[in-house]
């Protein structure tokens, strides 16, 4: 089975969504039950890992992009060094930029710098605003969370089910 490329939003698929708060130093990263092995499952399976996520602290300015980039080589490390690429939208909403989700920016962004199929490529997040760029790109989508997303082609109670979803049978 060979997929082209898996986009996983980071707070709350790949470490701990702090609620009413950021991540904001790597003192605060904790990383999501089942995603480290996950991650060495996928990368035989995906040509490239990328993450594609929504950072508005840079834009309120709680945190300098080059903190950023670093909490973001953590969490890398911290899982397997299987993600070759991060995208951000630093931006609020009301900076009406074409990166923040629920847009496609970040998306389009990354088949900049890679070789994306869509058509065989996967999503995987925690909120609508994740799968609704997907969903419109083509994209597979996997919600992580209760109740119904209607964007989802798969909803999963937990990261730590998210290997049922790839494996055979």
């Amino acid at each position: 089975m060979s997929f082209n490329t898996l986009f996983l939003d980071r707070d709350g698929v790949i470490n701990r969504k702090i609620d009413d708060g950021y991540v904001l130093k790597t003192e605060d990263i904790q990383i999501m039950p089942g995603i480290k092995d996950f991650l060495a499952m996928a990368n035989n399976m995906f040509l490239q890992i990328v993450v594609v996520t929504n950072q508005r602290c840079v834009g309120r300015k709680m945190l300098k992009e080059e903190e950023l980039l670093s909490i973001h080589k953590d969490i890398n490390d911290r899982t397997g060094n299987f993600i070759n690429d991060f995208f951000f939208c630093p931006h609020l909403d009301e900076d009406q930029c074409d990166c923040r989700k629920p847009k496609d920016g970040l998306f389009l962004k990354a088949a900049e710098n890679y070789a994306v199929d869509f058509s065989r490529s996967w999503m995987i997040g925690d909120s609508v605003s994740d799968l609704i760029p997907a969903k419109n790109l083509g994209i597979k989508t996997i919600y992580i969370g209760a109740g119904i997303n209607s964007c989802a082609d798969y909803t999963l109670a937990s990261t730590n089910d998210i290997c049922t979803v790839f494996l055979p049978g």
